[in-house]
């Protein structure tokens, strides 16, 4: 049985009781990296009250097999759809497998080859970020992250932007970001979406979370004064208000 497993995002108290059951249960375990997900079961391994419910979640006697974007496609054309019989999780570092994360392409192999599979709900930037905005907009659309360069990323927001347009859609759309490339976005969501409304949430969950809603050259202007490192969920309100 293959489970699709999320995990916290930034606050171990996020997992679920049925993650810890899976947790608990697997032999094998399909990581991002496998480090972050040795540290995870450790970590939930010293909480006295996970510790005290599930005593073999850090059972040592498990497999850890690295899985993710470089080599998934490499990984499933070596498998033999028996290699599902055992229990088996697949977990990215944080929140959820498959939303821009490792595990889409173990999804589709599994419904090729007439797999079981499970997918856990739990801990996830994208709905938090949205829920978190305040837009009244009951939708929205998920750009996930931009492309790294400024040429191809301007491309992509204008795409969006336009294909909205045409809809005659008031949409919010969510992206992703990293520190490294947050106030470059940020001058080309100017430039293309001058006046637009912007929610931007750094470290959900986390213990320096913070939230900024303004025009978007407002948070440009109160970004580049402050600490910009951890990782960041825009939410841009097609629509000026």
């Amino acid at each position: 049985m293959l489970y699709f497993l999320p995990t916290p995002i930034g606050n171990l108290a996020d997992i679920t009781l049925r993650a810890l059951e899976v947790l608990e249960r697997c032999e094998v375990f399909l990581c991002e990296d496998t480090r972050v997900s040795k540290r995870l079961l450790h970590l939930l391994a010293k909480n006295p009250i996970i510790s005290h419910s599930f005593p073999n979640i850090a059972a040592k006697k498990r497999e850890f097999i690295a899985f993710h974007s470089h080599n998934d496609q490499e990984f499933l054309n070596q498998i033999e759809p028996s290699f599902f019989d055992k229990e088996i999780a697949v977990m990215s570092d944080a929140g959820m497998p498959s939303l821009s994360d490792p595990g889409m392409s173990l999804a589709a192999y599994a419904l090729k080859h007439n797999l079981q599979y499970d997918v856990l709900p739990g801990a996830n930037a994208l709905i938090t970020a949205f829920c978190a905005s305040g837009f009244l907009e009951g939708r929205f659309f998920y750009a996930g992250f931009l492309p790294h360069k400024s040429k191809e990323r301007r491309l992509r927001i204008i795409k969006i932007l336009n294909a909205l347009a045409y809809l005659e859609e008031k949409t919010p759309v969510v992206f992703y970001e990293s520190p490294h490339r947050l106030l470059e976005t940020l001058r080309d969501l100017n430039d293309l979406a001058q006046g637009m409304h912007l929610f931007a949430a750094k470290e959900l969950t986390k213990l320096h979370q913070q939230y900024y809603l303004g025009e978007i050259s407002q948070i440009m202007t109160q970004l580049q004064k402050s600490n910009i490192q951890g990782e960041w969920v825009l939410v841009l309100l097609n629509e000026k208000k």
